[in-house]
């Protein structure tokens, strides 16, 4: 029923209603305890606009146990949910049994939520425009909407109190947390059908308290769940909380598998040691960051640290650029200062070489004017002597000196033929003709020379010959093998040039093909690959490349072209005048490819590339025309249809083939092999071309020796006997000194005579040359003092010219520098050196270019070097003040100073003092709590096995027990080991390489205490560690109650069958629920209501029965959600039926009791 129609039935009429029929709120409704505990029990629960449930919709509950059944999504689980609600905080499950089909954190979107409930999500569907989910609402669908749940305990003294939330949920809320939520208490019963008056306030706070006098407002869960706690007897002791909890877990009915599961999950809270870790790593967490902190400055130290350097190695190369652009080196003409410096350098050299030319000059006049005095003195003391010697009668001697000297000026012309003929002839005949003729003897008599000139004559003859012989195998040897290799090496080169530039094997010729029309029709050249490159032979089917290439070589030099394009292809390019035949083919592209194709034939050999060709492609190849039957030999040729062999030879029936028009491979989709193809082929031909240049160097040795021979014997028979008679003039002039001395031995005053024109002569020709020697020099000191005066007219103008400019100013800094880099480019030749200048300028040129490059170069590299440093300081320590160029170097200078002076230094300090300050008592907590967890567990053993004590468990009345082991995992004695060490050290004394160890060490340990960044389905390292409900073993006993005899130990619960496991569970869980709730010691619990969803639903009737009163000897209210196939087991054990039906079509459902027929039939009776 909705607000809007009316409520036929409010709150007041079932309370009146109630007192006519001994109604809920009546005192009489709870059985008087036996002592004084009281009891609060579920009385009515008031559902507004709750997920199928619209309008008001009340739940009675009444009696020790009450079912609500239902077809499966109905609704069972819905109001079971609305409890969760009202009770526990937001962040509390919803029942497993509504959420068991989806994963995912409490409550969130996938899973039933307060947001999906208050809107009564029905169905999910898909928006047929954006086709996104969209889901499909009972209420709020584009409108504001709301809601509420209540709850109304009684006592067994008539006691009331309700608890209330109300939700205002706005037409915008996307999630959970966008609903408006009030909490509310009140001592006595709430009417909810007043509440739609509040609605337009949104439950303001002082509209609901007009509507409900004395009615409480709690703004938070704490503050909401004091109340019950204190109000209903939940917990003791401040254990409310863990009681919810607890009653969250019941009501949800996880499956469980072993008794120490169920106890685990459903008993015993989250133990202390996760806290005590929290606390340890949140004091840990400040080291740790001082540690980060200083490693992080150690880092930024490490990378900043070269930039120092780096800067002024940049700065040192652009005072150099400065330095060579003030230079004026890439400039032309002389007004810059590199070329004033140089002229005036120049100037400087000339200016220091005319007067050293000047000096020269006057000192080669002086000493030529001495020499001329000293040979006009010995002159004509030798004429003086002359006129002596032909007085004493020496007439005769002075003709045969003349006679003499005259033979000898003779002999040296004839020597100097003779030598000249010997160079010619003995080196180059004697290495070249074993036989040559002896010239030595020859030269003896004129008529062995005659013989020896008509030998040479017959040697020229036959050498002409020879020569022309090797001229012509020279000429076949460059015509028919150098020619042809050296055509097909240019061939293979621009070939590998080719490959290397494009992928596949397509020869060079066709890819320049499909360059030329790809150009003419304005596509790429990728829009038209040949069929060669969209396949390749498969690795392990590499021995069927000649087979494939032969099948399949006319198809593979096909180009393809796209059919859409076909025609303005054609067009485009039937204009182009190609040098070859160029085939294509216009194909459909995305053509759905054929699948596997068989093995045995050649498309099944083939791999074919992916592409928008790859359809048609295989379609093509897979023709029966083309893909032939591989066999391995001619003999398996014989049979039907199209086959090849290994070797390439094809039949097809009766008619074949064999051999290929072009032996070179084509298909496939890397040009690698192709290359190292054309290399071995490149090599080989290198070799073959080394051969021939080999025979062609022997040939041009050969003939380099005959031509050299034919020079040898032509100087043979041009030259004359008397032009080469050395011997004769020996003769004649030996003849003449022993005439000339025998008249000397006649006469002694002759000899003294003889002896002093002897002298002056020699002292006369040594005049005469000294003379001569200093005439040249002054001749060249005066054509020297000529061009440098010239040099120095024409260096001096052009220096004027740049000074009366008035441009150029050379600084005595440039000036120095510059003759620094001078003398440097000069070395180790002499800078002063006139003659080299013009040398030693251009190496001074070439020495500024290089260093302007390389000043150049180096800024770039360091700018490069110094923003990659920068660019990495940013991307790990994001500073969006500072650049990442090289311009912001002062910004980085400043942070390096700064960790230099006082930043590392600081860090480590820090650091260093946390680690010394820390202790081992930070972990001591955590310890302790490892020990008294598990003490823990182990006390709460006693106060449930107190309560099971006084329960009956079976048929047989045994009792039930529960048990705790204690296990000792290796990887947890480990741990507690460590745990013991560091929680007892201390680092006040450690050094600094101990404290990094000791620190290391902590880290270590810590990081098992951490939680793990992405957490999965099993439990985590800190999970085995810290939980130590891991760390024991839970089992429960059957024993006799009277003997203690144990009868059966329970562990796994699949061991048992439904029903039996069901009684354990309703055992165990109720017992220690009696614990949380801090009723052990009381007769019964004071907060009653337990809710089950999908309870006892493997159980028979009987196990079932005994389950219900193992909760109710417990003293709680059931109330279970089951399913209707159960009813019939649990119908009996109930004090009240709720049946809820639901409408296929609206989705709206509702409540019926179900009530006994037997009164009814005995008023028909009577």
């Amino acid at each position: 029923m909705s607000i809007d129609e009316g409520l036929e039935t409010t709150v007041d009429d079932l309370v009146d209603h109630q007192d006519e029929t001994d109604g809920l709120f009546e005192k009489q409704v709870v059985a008087t305890p036996a002592d004084d505990t009281v009891q609060w029990r579920a009385s009515l629960l008031q559902l507004v606009n709750w997920g199928g449930f619209g309008g008001l919709t009340t739940v009675p509950l009444a009696g020790d146990a009450t079912m609500i059944s239902g077809a499966s999504g109905v609704g069972k689980s819905t109001i079971l949910d609305a409890y969760t609600a009202l009770m526990m905080p937001s962040d509390t499950k919803f029942n497993g049994a509504s959420n068991d089909a989806v994963a995912g954190r409490a409550r969130s979107i996938g899973q039933r939520n307060l947001l999906s409930y208050l809107r009564g999500a029905v169905d999910v569907v898909d928006d047929p425009k954006t086709g996104r989910p969209v889901e499909k609402l009972l209420r709020g669908k584009g409108a504001d909407t709301w809601g509420a749940v209540a709850m109304t305990f009684v006592s067994d003294q008539g006691g009331r109190f309700t608890a209330l939330r109300t939700y205002y949920v706005p037409r915008r809320a996307a999630r959970s947390s966008d609903v408006l939520m009030q909490m509310w208490t009140h001592e006595g019963t709430l009417p909810l059908e007043k509440l739609e008056a509040a609605v337009p306030e949104k439950f303001h706070a002082n509209t609901l308290k007009k509507l409900f006098p004395g009615v409480r407002v709690h703004r938070t869960y704490a503050e909401f769940s004091a109340v019950l706690h204190a109000r209903l007897g939940i917990g003791a002791n401040g254990d409310g909380g863990k009681a919810l909890r607890l009653l969250a877990r019941i009501q949800a009915g996880n499956q469980v598998r072993s008794v120490d599961e169920l106890y685990k999950d459903m008993v015993l809270e989250r133990p202390a040691t996760y806290a005590a870790a929290d606390r340890a790593i949140e004091h840990f967490d400040d080291l740790d960051a001082a540690h980060a902190a200083m490693r992080t400055e150690q880092q930024k130290l490490e990378l900043l640290e070269p930039i120092t350097d780096m800067h002024e190695r940049r700065t040192t190369a652009a005072r150099r650029l400065e330095e060579l652009d003030s230079y004026g080196i890439t400039q032309s003409g002389d007004e810059t200062p590199l070329r004033y410096w140089l002229l005036r350098t120049h100037l400087r050299l000339i200016e220091s070489a005319v007067a050293a030319n000047r000096d020269a000059r006057a000192a080669t006049v002086q000493a030529l004017a001495s020499a001329q005095a000293a040979e006009l003195q010995l002159a004509g003391d030798l004429d003086a002597a002359k006129d002596a010697h032909r007085a004493a009668g020496g007439g005769d001697l002075q003709a045969l000196a003349s006679l003499a000297e005259a033979e000898r000026n003779l002999r040296e012309e004839r020597a100097s033929r003779l030598a000249e003929l010997e160079e010619r002839v003995y080196p180059l005949v004697g290495l070249t003709d074993a036989d040559a003729p002896d010239l030595e003897s020859a030269l003896e008599d004129a008529g062995a020379f005659t013989v020896l000139q008509e030998q040479a004559r017959e040697r020229l003859r036959s050498g002409e010959k020879e020569r022309d012989r090797i001229a012509a195998e020279r000429e076949k040897v460059l015509r028919e093998q150098q020619f042809p290799l050296t055509q097909e090496q240019g061939v293979l080169r621009q070939e590998r040039a080719s490959l290397e530039s494009r992928a596949g094997r397509v020869p060079s010729y066709l890819h320049d093909l499909r360059t030329a029309v790809a150009r003419a029709s304005g596509m790429s050249v990728e829009e038209l690959p040949f069929v060669a490159e969209l396949i390749d032979v498969a690795p392990e089917e590499a021995r069927w490349r000649t087979a494939i290439e032969t099948v399949l070589g006319g198809s593979a030099r096909m180009m393809l072209v796209p059919l859409e394009r076909l025609h303005d292809f054609s067009t485009a390019i039937d204009e182009l005048r190609l040098p070859a035949r160029l085939t294509f083919q216009g194909v459909e592209l995305d053509l759905p490819e054929t699948g596997p194709s068989d093995p045995e034939r050649i498309a099944g050999k083939l791999l074919f590339k992916d592409s928008p060709f790859a359809g048609w492609v295989q379609q093509h190849v897979e023709e029966p025309s083309r893909n032939a039957l591989c066999v391995d030999s001619a003999a398996d040729l014989d049979g039907p249809g199209f086959r090849v062999s290994v070797a390439g030879q094809t039949r097809n029936g009766r008619r074949g083939a064999h051999g290929r028009s072009d032996q070179r491979n084509i298909i496939g989709f890397s040009s690698e092999d192709a290359i190292a193809e054309i290399d071995a082929q490149l090599a080989g031909l290198e070799r073959r071309l080394g051969e021939i240049d080999g025979r062609l160097e022997e040939l041009k040795r050969r003939s380099s020796l005959i031509e050299l021979q034919r020079k040898a014997y032509e100087a043979i028979v041009m030259v004359r006997f008397d032009d080469v008679d050395v011997a004769g003039s020996d003769r004649r002039i030996a003849g003449l000194e022993e005439r000339r001395s025998a008249i000397l031995a006649s006469d002694d005053r002759l000899q003294v005579l003889q002896a002093q024109i002897d002298d002056l002569q020699e002292q006369l020709g040594q005049a005469r040359k000294e003379r001569f020697s200093l005439e040249q020099r002054r001749d060249q000191l005066n054509a020297d003092h000529g061009e440098l005066t010239d040099a120095e007219d024409i260096v001096k103008d052009r220096v004027w010219a740049v000074e009366d400019a008035g441009v150029v100013v050379l600084s005595e800094e440039q000036d120095a520098a510059l003759g620094a880099d001078f003398a440097a480019a000069a070395a180790p030749a002499d800078p002063e050196d006139l003659d080299r200048f013009l040398e030693n300028s251009q190496r001074l040129g070439e020495r500024l270019r290089t260093a302007l490059a390389d000043a150049d170069a180096e800024i770039k590299r360091c700018d490069e070097d110094l923003a990659h440093i920068f660019r990495s300081y940013k991307f790990a320590w994001d500073s969006p003040n500072l650049g990442a160029t090289a311009d912001s170097y002062p910004d980085y200078a400043r942070i390096l100073d700064d960790i230099r002076g006082k930043g590392l230094a600081d860090r480590h300090s820090e650091w260093r003092r946390r680690l010394t300050e820390w202790s081992g008592q930070d972990l001591v907590p955590l310890l302790q709590a490892m020990s008294a967890s598990v003490e823990e567990i182990e006390d709460r053993l006693e106060p449930i096995n107190a309560i099971l004590r006084r329960l009956e468990f079976g048929a047989s009345g045994d009792r039930l027990r529960i048990r705790l082991r204690r296990l000792a995992p290796a990887h947890v004695q480990v741990f507690l080991k460590d745990l013991r060490a560091l929680s007892s050290g201390t680092t006040t004394e450690l050094k600094e390489e101990d404290l990094e160890k000791r620190f290391t060490e902590l880290s270590r340990f810590m990081r098992q205490l951490r939680r793990a960044d992405h957490a999965g389905d099993g439990p985590t390292e800190r999970d085995r560690l810290l939980d130590v409900r891991r760390h024991v073993e839970i089992s429960a006993e059957r024993y006799d109650y009277l003997s203690g005899e144990v009868r059966a130990t329970y562990r796994t619960l699949g061991e048992k069958s439904g029903g039996e496991s069901q009684e354990l569970v309703a055992f165990i869980v109720g017992s220690a629920l009696r614990f949380r709730l801090g009723d052990e010691m009381r007769s019964r619990p004071r907060f009653a209501p337990v809710f089950l969803d999908e309870g006892f639903v493997k159980a028979d009737s009987e196990f079932a029965g005994r389950a219900v009163q193992a909760w109710r000897g417990l003293g709680f209210q059931l109330i279970i959600g089951v399913p209707l196939d159960k009813v019939t087991g649990l119908e009996p054990h109930m004090d009240e039926l709720l049946a809820i039906t639901k409408n296929a079509q609206t989705h709206q459902a509702w409540i019926t009791p179900i009530t006994d027929a037997e009164p009814a039939q005995e008023s028909t009776a009577s």
